[in-house]
This record gives structure tokens, C-alpha cells and sequence, in this order.
């Protein structure tokens, strides 16, 4: 008979073999899950790379494309050339924002039919993957296509600038000054037909600097060559200044407002130093510029609204001179305005200047002049750039002429693809017409 002791000592060492198997097991089921595991995590990856590269292709066959289709209604090119120009705007494109990429591309492909004016880009994008090599998946292939219609339309574009101080944070203004750019680049055609689309610049900030203009919209009575609310009853209009309709300059609105209890004026006021600039197809003269434009102040961004309205309204004929709008009605003719801000609109200059009066005073201003504008046939865009205020994200929103023409942007890249988008949308629009 077994003692108590030896029993006890056998059992040990059964249970202790049945652990180190155990052990074994789970090493062997471990093994077996992890190369697995890492192959689905490697494609996760390798599926985040391919989507970053199927925008970036898109975004730079659009390009392609619409510069193809117009060089050739701008000019007397070859196929040779055309498709040379179509290439040459897609690997200046393809890299995106200028970091790393991690796809290659077949050659392009370029279908020209000059009965119908089009011009087709395609190209093959292959993007290597990772992990997923393991699973014997050496690339992840796509194919994407854009297709661009050439015209003869013209267009008439309004942008409202946000060069208040907040814009200096965070590269925010360096971001939209390489946005403007693009969509100089991408919508004012070369050749012949440059002057079928122009642009104007509405910079603003706690008031607008009217620059060479600064007389002849406030009966010269501004000092500083800065203006806020116009005189009157016509604040929401696109009248052009007149008698009882100029608009004031710091000094007449702080005598005629109503003060809070500690007798301040408008202790937030800024004149910007980035002047208004109206219509033209100079884009040499767009790009120094918007490249000249600095930042300060508070948003007062119902002004902003309302002079990038006046760029393209033919009210404003006799103060813009040479870069006078064309007027409505006028055929195959686009007018829009594009408005951004990445703040609150935070000061206006009818009734209190006490914060939550003056922010709903900028609401309701800028409500009213998108719906005005809009009723004149102006078509309006809208970007909200790394914007927290809610409010200010529903007036912008509010403001588009379509869900689809309103953007949010969170970074510089983002912001630049909201510019091109809308470039490209602009153009399609021309083209189409």
C-alpha cells in the first residue's frame, strides 16, 4: 500500500505535467493566431494607405483634367500637347500635400474627343503593402478616372478672407493663402481665355480696409482707409455708398452707438492692414497679394460677407472701375462668393456693443445677405476652418447655396482640398454652361 505521501507527490507531478502541456498548447494556439493577427492588421494599414492615395489621385485627375479640357478650348494644341499638359498638372498634384507617398502609378492615360470637347484622365495607382506580404498580397491596385468638359462660360468670384488674429495660430493663415492660391491656379484659365474667370478678395477682420476705395465708400471720412456698418437702413443690401447709405468710419460709429455701463466704445476695433482687391485674371497680381495679407483682430464677419458680395454685384460698378462686375443676366455668366472664418462672429456695430448683442447682431446681418445674394442668382460656398462656435458653423452652413457646397476643414490639407473641390466645382459649372 502507497503511502499518503508518495500518492501526494505523484499527483504534483501529474498536475505539473498538465501545466507545462497546457502551457505548450497555448504557446502552439498563440503562434497559430498571430500570424493571422498581423496579416489583418497589416491590411488595416495597408487599407488606410489606399484610401489616402485614391483621394490624392482624384484630387490630381481632376486637376488633369479640367487644365487638359481647357488648353484645349484656349488654344491651337495637338493631342501631344494637350496630353503633355494633362500630365504635366497631375504629377505636380499627385503627391497631395507634399508628404511622403507610398504609391506609384502606370502612365496616364488621356482620351481627347474633340467632338464633344471632352478630355478623359486615367491611371492605374498601386500602393505596396506592409504585413500583407505574408499573406502573399504584394500591392493593393485601383483604378480611378476623371473627365472634364471644355467651354467657354465665364465666371465672377467673391472670396471673404478671415484675416483676424486667430488665423495666426497654428499656421492658419499659411494654410489659406496656399488654399487661395489653388484655387487661382486651378480655375483662372492660361492663354486667350484668362479673363473669362476673375477673382476678388474681401480680407476682413473687426472691419474692413477699403484700401484706394476708402473715400468713395465712406465720403471720405474715413482715416484710416477702414470701414464697418454702412449708414441707413441698407446694411443688408448691395446698393452701392451714396448719401445716407456711406459707410462709417470707428469714429461715427462710436459716437453714435449705444454704450454699456462702463462708457466704452468699440475698445476691439481693428483696421487690418490686408486691403480689399476687386475682380481681375492677374494671377501673378492674386498671389502677391493674398502673400502680402496679415492677421489682427476681432471677426466681424457679417462685413465680411457683405464686400465679398460687392465684388461681383454690378451695383458696385463706378467704385470698382476696370474691375467692375458684369451684370446680372449676363450669359453663360457664374457669380459666387466663397465665405470662411475660423472664429466666432464676435463684433458688429449696430445696437450694444456688449458681446451677446453684438454676436447675434453679425448672425442676423449675415443671414440676411447670403439670403439676398442668393436671390440675385449668386451662387454661395462656405468653409468653417478648425471652427468650435456652433453658431458660427450653422450661419456658414445656413449660408451655402447646397449641402454640398458647404465645407468644414480641420488642417491645412483639408482646407486645400475644400479649395480645390471648389474650384472644381466652379469650373464644371463654366464648362458645363
Amino acid at each position: 500500500m502507497r503511502s499518503p505521501v508518495t500518492t501526494t507527490a505523484n499527483s504534483r507531478r501529474l498536475a505539473g505535467k498538465f501545466v507545462k502541456d497546457e502551457k505548450g498548447n497555448i504557446a502552439i494556439l498563440f503562434a497559430l493566431f498571430l500570424v493571422p493577427m498581423l496579416v489583418a492588421v497589416g491590411l488595416a494599414i495597408d487599407g488606410l494607405r489606399a484610401l489616402n492615395a485614391a483621394t490624392t489621385t482624384a484630387n490630381a485627375l481632376d486637376s488633369a483634367a479640367l487644365a487638359a479640357a481647357r488648353a484645349m478650348a484656349d488654344g491651337n494644341l495637338s493631342d501631344d500637347d494637350v496630353t503633355d499638359v494633362a500630365t504635366r498638372y497631375f504629377e505636380a498634384n499627385s503627391q497631395g500635400d507634399g508628404k511622403v507617398s507610398y504609391s506609384t502609378h502606370d502612365a496616364l492615360e488621356v482620351t481627347i474627343n474633340r467632338e464633344t470637347g471632352e478630355v478623359t484622365a486615367a491611371i492605374n495607382t498601386h500602393v505596396p503593402t506592409t504585413l500583407g506580404q505574408v499573406a502573399h498580397i504584394d500591392k493593393l491596385s485601383m483604378r480611378r478616372e476623371a473627365t472634364a468638359l471644355a467651354g467657354i462660360g465665364e465666371i465672377e468670384i467673391g472670396l471673404m478672407l478671415d484675416v483676424t488674429t486667430s488665423m495666426t495660430w497654428n499656421g492658419k493663415l499659411r494654410a489659406l493663402k496656399r488654399a487661395t492660391t489653388d484655387l487661382v491656379e486651378i480655375i483662372i484659365p492660361e492663354g486667350a481665355n484668362a479673363d473669362r474667370v476673375r477673382v476678388g478678395f474681401a480680407p476682413y477682420s473687426a472691419s474692413v480696409n477699403a484700401g484706394r476705395f476708402a473715400g468713395l465708400v465712406s465720403n471720405n471720412e474715413s482715416r484710416d482707409g477702414c470701414v464697418v456698418n454702412r449708414e441707413g437702413g441698407e446694411i443688408d443690401s448691395e446698393s452701392a455708398p451714396k448719401q445716407g447709405a456711406f459707410f462709417r468710419s470707428i469714429g461715427q460709429a462710436n459716437s453714435t452707438i449705444r454704450r454699456d455701463s462702463r462708457k466704452r466704445g468699440y475698445d476691439f476695433y481693428t483696421c487690418p492692414d490686408a486691403e480689399v482687391l476687386p475682380l481681375t485674371s492677374n494671377k501673378a497680381l492674386l498671389r502677391s497679394t493674398i502673400n502680402s495679407y496679415g492677421a489682427r483682430g476681432r471677426t466681424a464677419g457679417h462685413l465680411g460677407t457683405a464686400w465679398a458680395w460687392y465684388l461681383v454685384s454690378p451695383e458696385w460698378g463706378r467704385i470698382w472701375g476696370s474691375g467692375a462686375a458684369k451684370p446680372y443676366g449676363t450669359k453663360d455668366l457664374i457669380k459666387a462668393v466663397v465665405l470662411m472664418t475660423d472664429g466666432e462672429f464676435n463684433a458688429a456695430y449696430a445696437g450694444s456693443d456688449r458681446r451677446p448683442e453684438t454676436d447675434r447682431e453679425s448672425f442676423r446681418r449675415t443671414a440676411n445677405l447670403c439670403d439676398n445674394a442668393k436671390s440675385k442668382g449668386i451662387v454661395v460656398f462656405s468653409v468653417a476652418f478648425d471652427l468650435d462656435d456652433p453658431n458660427a458653423r450653422d450661419a456658414l452652413s445656413d449660408c451655402a447655396s447646397t449641402e454640398d457646397f458647404f465645407y468644414r476643414a480641420e488642417n491645412e490639407e483639408e482646407l486645400r482640398k475644400a479649395y480645390r473641390d471648389i474650384a472644381i466645382k466652379l469650373t464644371n459649372l463654366r464648362l458645363s454652361r
